[in-house]
């Protein structure tokens, strides 16, 4: 009766054993896409921060653009525009 009983304890905490080993692997695949859900969570996270600062700079840029005709000038300047008794000039650099 002893032999049997033993034989029946180890069927029993083998067939638990191999319950919970099925059980991990089940979860396996969930902890996989949580560490996806985490990684995507970082990037984004880092790209609203990069947005930020953009629309920080942009704001200033337009503070500017409403108080600083300097800055304007600049800008125009920059981009080609010249007043009507004006000559720019533009260098390049051949290297």
């Amino acid at each position: 009766m002893s032999y049997w009983s033993s034989i029946y304890r180890f069927v029993w905490l083998a067939l638990g054993a191999l319950v919970l080993i099925g059980m991990g692997f089940m979860f396996v695949p969930l902890i996989h896409q949580d560490r996806e859900y985490h990684r995507r969570e970082s990037t984004l996270r880092e790209e609203i921060r990069h947005d930020e600062e953009r629309i920080r700079e942009l704001r200033l840029k337009q503070e500017r653009f409403q108080s600083d005709p300097a800055f304007v000038e600049r800008i125009a300047h920059e981009m080609g525009l010249a007043k009507p008794d004006e000559t720019l000039f533009r260098f390049v650099n051949e290297d």
